[in-house]
């Protein structure tokens, strides 16, 4: 009994899985415009950005708003730039910038913060002790 059930669900299983896989060929291809676009739309105003250019540069900027044909970037320089109007098509990569501490860092901060603490009691009982 239990081998029959096993049989036919097994059998159903494998009549799905392939339903499945041609129904996801067959829906429509996104373009990159498509998926910056949506990307940038998910984007709060004020969020910094690494964008790669298709020219090669590599832009650090804050997201100024976004457009149905380009997204408004303000570029962090040295010296103030205008706001830049860059175009889907431009885009090769777009990703939040990431700020403050990695997990890493703030580990070490802790050792070293403990470390020091350690040391420091140790040496206010050797100055107790010794007088």
């Amino acid at each position: 009994m239990r081998f029959t059930i096993h049989a036919v669900m097994m059998a159903l299983l494998t009549a799905l899985i392939p339903a499945q896989s041609a129904t996801a060929q067959t829906s429509s291809p996104t373009s990159a415009r498509d998926v910056w676009r949506n990307f940038a739309k998910r984007m709060e105003v004020g969020t910094e950005l690494i964008v790669e250019l298709s020219d090669g540069h590599r832009v650090r900027a804050t997201l100024v708003g976004v457009d149905d044909d380009a997204v408004l970037l303000q570029p962090k320089t040295r010296i103030a730039v205008p706001v830049q109007t860059v175009r889907y098509d431009d885009i090769v990569r777009m990703e939040p910038r990431k700020t403050g501490h990695s997990t890493g860092k703030a580990v070490a901060i802790g050792v070293a913060t403990g470390v020091g603490t350690f040391f420091g009691v140790m040496l206010l009982l050797l100055a107790a002790v010794g007088d």
